[in-house]
């Protein structure tokens, strides 16, 4: 058996004419698990996000992946809260630290939506619960300064 895959010229390409290295190699994947009854292994999910955009598709586990980009955003909130510390030490513009703080608590609101949402794409038919509010910058920077 032979396959050949090919592009489409009347079709646009996703990466600017690049290969994402993604859905096909997962098709090769299967394809060839299935064809020589091999056991179907899923390759881990990279950890740089702009790795794992490559790397995924439309067809790979959502549930896993913004589990993944959750972690990394919860890493990005503590990374944000390091830079939140030194500006206060740095002595910067309280409008730093504010915008710091917001950001810091953006960024932890989006880990803890992905957490919530990732499960939905295991079990379709459960509807999620509803979006909590953004925290208030304001109190965010008066909680910071305890």
């Amino acid at each position: 058996m032979t396959v050949s895959f090919g592009l489409l010229l009347s079709a646009e390409s996703r990466y600017d004419f690049r290969s994402s290295g993604g859905p096909v190699l997962g098709l090769a994947n299967t394809l060839h698990a299935q064809l020589y009854g091999l056991p179907l292994e899923r390759p881990p999910l990279p950890g740089a996000l702009d790795e794992l955009l490559q790397a995924t598709g439309h067809d790979d586990d959502q549930e896993a992946v913004l589990g993944l980009v959750s972690a990394q955003l919860e890493a990005a909130a503590a990374l944000i809260e390091r830079a939140r510390l030194q500006a206060r030490w740095n002595r910067l513009p309280e409008t730093v630290h504010a915008r710091l703080v917001t950001s810091q608590a953006l960024a932890q609101h989006l880990a803890s939506e992905l957490q919530q949402l990732a499960p939905a794409f295991t079990q379709p038919g459960t509807p999620a619960a509803p979006a909590p509010r953004l925290p208030a910058p304001a109190a965010s920077a008066a909680r910071s300064r305890l």
